[in-house]
């Protein structure tokens, strides 16, 4: 995990909380205004094929974090991240804690 420049450590950061606060902010900003619209997406077949391929997707990359043996956060925390942020959260936040972990455990050597 570090082959990572700094600049691409910081962009991680920034990416994950963009995935954070815009897709994340919209989807609970519309689910208290305009609940109408979540469930016009929950009935649309379209988008439930997007919706199914994100959670198979979520659980996949929970597998391979679980198999690569990735500690804090591992395949678990990352489910919970991509429920609660979105994956456009959790990926990169995932990224820039094994990266920070990693240079944290060179450091210390």
């Amino acid at each position: 995990m570090n082959n990572f420049t700094e600049t691409q450590k910081t962009m991680f950061l920034v990416m994950a909380i963009f995935g954070l606060v815009v897709p994340n902010g919209a989807f609970v900003y519309l689910s208290i205004t305009r609940w109408d619209l979540v469930v016009a997406a929950m009935t649309n077949p379209i988008a439930l094929v997007f919706i199914v391929e994100a959670f198979a997707l979520m659980f996949f990359f929970a597998w391979l974090i679980h198999r690569q043996g990735l500690k804090a956060p591992g395949g678990i925390a990352f489910i919970i991240m991509s429920l609660v942020g979105s994956m456009m959260f959790s990926v990169p936040a995932c990224l820039w804690l094994w990266i920070k972990k990693s240079r944290q455990n060179l450091s210390a050597k």
